[in-house]
């Protein structure tokens, strides 16, 4: 198993490598963008919560919104900077950006409020460490959404089949090139679930030519559907939309994803 201080957010490289083509929300969050009333987002920004190196960030900020994105981790905002550097001057302009751990301290997007929306995207919400942390944060950005404006989030839901992999055995193997030396990075994926506090643990491992690793992991929260359903209506939410997948499935049975559009 993994070392539990393999921040998974402290090389943006890394995280890259392994999300840049991850792009099944990126429609999905731009539209809903898109369709806020003219002008809307360039009198308040939309907040984006653990905004990492612009995966949305940059596509929303494109079609033109003007964005506020929040990051706790240093290296991720740097990848988002340096990327920002070559984007053209008007959606340069319309993307600010603050290194804040969001969860623990919120008196810089207080004082930022109203938005025009606020997203929560990419499962983010599983960072909360469990209902307690995630009511208090719901309740925390209710006031921060002006009129009109909405929460958009997406979250896994339980996959119990993917827990019971064996937490020794490699998943996933993926070869990179690593933008960095050039060199070959072998990867694979391992994992493990913690029953009691109902935490998924993955790790990832990209090895060197040399045999020396780079390891990152992710430690999740998870959360069944009533019971998230329960928290977004106890702080005072009306879920307007409510789906399996991007393309708005309607929720089954097994579902293994929660995609959602909350106004307050």
């Amino acid at each position: 198993m993994g070392n539990l201080d393999d921040d998974p957010y402290r090389e943006h490289v890394l995280y890259d490598l392994e999300y840049a083509h991850h792009d099944e929300d990126v429609g999905w969050y731009v539209q809903l963008c898109s369709a806020l009333p003219s002008g809307t987002s360039a009198l308040r920004p939309i907040l984006e919560l653990g905004c990492g190196t612009g995966r949305l960030t940059l596509p929303i900020a494109r079609a033109g919104a003007t964005m506020l994105g929040v990051d706790r981790a240093p290296s991720m905002l740097e990848g988002l900077r340096r990327k920002l550097a070559s984007e053209a001057a008007e959606v340069r302009q319309r993307v600010r950006l603050i290194e804040a751990d969001y969860l623990r301290s919120q008196d810089a997007l207080s004082t930022s409020a109203p938005f025009a929306a606020v997203l929560w995207p990419f499962n983010a919400l599983h960072h909360c460490a469990g209902p307690e942390q995630l009511a208090a944060m719901l309740a925390q950005i209710r006031p921060w959404i002006a009129e009109g404006g909405f929460l958009a989030l997406d979250c896994y839901l339980p996959d119990l089949d993917l827990y019971d992999r064996d937490p020794k055995a490699r998943y996933e193997p993926r070869t990179f090139e690593d933008p960095r030396s050039g060199e070959v990075l072998e990867s694979w994926e391992q994992g493990w679930w913690d029953a009691e506090r109902r935490i998924h643990h993955v790790l990832y491992v990209y090895e060197h030519p040399d045999g020396s690793q780079e390891r990152t992991q992710l430690s999740l929260r998870m959360y069944e559907l009533p019971e998230l359903q329960s928290l977004v209506a106890d702080a005072g939410y009306r879920v307007e939309r409510s789906a399996m997948d991007f393309e708005g499935s309607p929720v089954m049975p097994g579902a293994l994803k929660w995609v959602a559009l909350l106004r307050p």
